[in-house]
């Protein structure tokens, strides 16, 4: 009786003291090697307990120390099972910190890629400005100024706004040519045509008497504009 108690005494102290490793803030290695330890001791006491059995001859004591040898062996289970999941916690929080180091260079490359194509951008809106800049030299410095901030507007911020002046007809810039000069550099921004139309209308009323519709049926095609400006070009 008086082993019984002490082999189950033990047994208890081991499972809390499992039980606390289990929870206590050290090392996964520290945690596993002292749970396969514990294992390795819970067969050893499973086997000398089986020992013991076949030596009693009273039932009760049998009884007893099958309930002994069941407990052990689940204390043991319970070592291997902390040891395992200590495992999967190491392996899955390096696949984490892996998935995240990955997914952090990925944003980075996706930062960079964005960062190029807004600088390309920016060239690309500031070349097609100084070009356009550079095709409305017949009118007025002041309407010049005037048509060139609606063009940025319209450029950086698809805002179509009315310039602060009334742009004139210049009799050296023919209604054609000013479409041109337009849907060229706004057809190589990506603008829409529909809006490219509504720029114009806004922004050059006296060139455009008969309205919106009529100026959206006279203006020309991106191919014939893209014809135009690689012959100009060449």
């Amino acid at each position: 009786m008086a082993i019984f108690i002490l082999v189950f005494i033990l047994l208890m102290a081991f499972l809390a003291i499992a039980l606390l490793l289990g929870i206590a803030p050290i090392s996964s290695k520290a945690k596993s090697r002292t749970m396969y330890v514990g294992a390795t001791l819970m067969i050893l006491i499973a086997v000398m307990t089986c020992d013991y059995i076949d030596m009693q001859t009273d039932l009760t004591a049998k009884i007893r120390f099958h309930t002994v040898l069941i407990f052990t062996i689940a204390v043991g289970y319970f070592c291997i099972a902390v040891a395992y999941m200590e495992k999967y916690n190491t392996v899955k929080r390096k696949n984490q910190k892996l998935e995240e180091a990955l997914t952090a260079k990925k944003q980075e490359k996706v930062s960079i890629l964005l960062e190029q194509q807004n600088e390309k951008q920016k060239a690309l809106l500031q070349g097609e400005l100084e070009w356009l800049a550079n095709k409305i030299k017949m009118f007025t410095e002041e309407e010049q100024k005037a048509i060139l901030a609606c063009a940025y507007a319209f450029a950086e911020h698809d805002l179509i706004v009315t310039p602060s002046i009334v742009i004139q007809q210049n009799d050296t810039c023919s209604q054609q040519d000013l479409m041109y000069f337009v849907c060229s550099a706004f057809f190589n921004m990506g603008k829409k045509r529909c809006d490219i139309v509504s720029f114009l209308y806004k922004v050059f009323p006296l060139y455009f008497p008969a309205g919106e519709r009529v100026l959206a049926k006279k203006m020309p095609g991106q191919e014939r504009v893209k014809e135009r400006r690689e012959k100009e070009n060449n």
